[in-house]
């Protein structure tokens, strides 16, 4: 009797597998660890979405370089409304920095240049002239204030100086980092200069980030 009645039980359909979940522990052990792999997933989705928008950032500055402070030896800006970065070589690098603390409380230059083509070149620099060793960053100074900071801009048509009194101008000049530990000056820019018989020229998002 004992045999036919474990052949009888061998021969009846299986128990419903999920109905066994359903009322064993095994029911939460297997729950958490689908929940920890939806939570996983969902984390693992949010990190790349989140990467790419930040890659996205690096990318979608138009055309220039990120707005840094860790002496990439970078500068950019637009000009009326299309990248500027420097560019070509006519024998010198298309981008210097001086700076001098030993001068009138310290000041600094940065000039650069872009060959567009044979004939065609575009000039830029700017700085502070003084008090430089005395700042305490960030600082902005605008370009009006013309004991401390000037900006000269040059194409094939025009030459702009801010501290020429033909010239109107308009425009500002932070310092977000100044490091004399580690050499690494940073801030951002931006100038608008006019001057009779010539175009408008403006000069916006600026930034700068340079070893010196």
């Amino acid at each position: 009797m004992k045999q036919e009645k474990g052949n009888n039980q061998h021969e009846t359909s299986p128990p419903n597998f999920y109905f066994l979940i359903e009322t064993t522990p095994y029911l939460h052990f297997l729950k958490e660890i689908n929940y920890k792999i939806m939570y996983n997933t969902l984390l693992l989705v949010t990190l790349v979405m989140t990467g790419c928008t930040s890659c996205k950032k690096q990318v979608d500055t138009n055309g220039l370089p990120p707005a840094t402070q860790s002496g990439s030896n970078t500068m950019g800006f637009l000009l009326n409304g299309q990248a500027w970065t420097p560019s070509g070589y006519n024998g010198t690098a298309n981008l210097s920095i001086d700076v001098d603390f030993g001068f009138k409380n310290g000041g600094f230059s940065i000039a650069a240049y872009r060959i567009i083509t044979t004939n065609n070149r575009q000039d830029i620099s700017f700085g502070i002239a003084d008090s430089l060793k005395q700042m305490t960053v960030p600082i902005k100074l605008p370009l009006t204030q013309k004991s401390l900071f000037g900006i000269y801009f040059s194409n094939n048509t025009c030459d702009f100086y801010s501290t020429d009194s033909s010239v109107n101008e308009n425009g500002s000049l932070t310092i977000t980092k100044l490091d004399t530990a580690n050499r690494i000056i940073a801030g951002i820019f931006n100038a608008t200069l006019y001057q009779k018989g010539c175009d408008t020229i403006k000069i916006t998002q600026g930034r700068f980030d340079m070893k010196f």
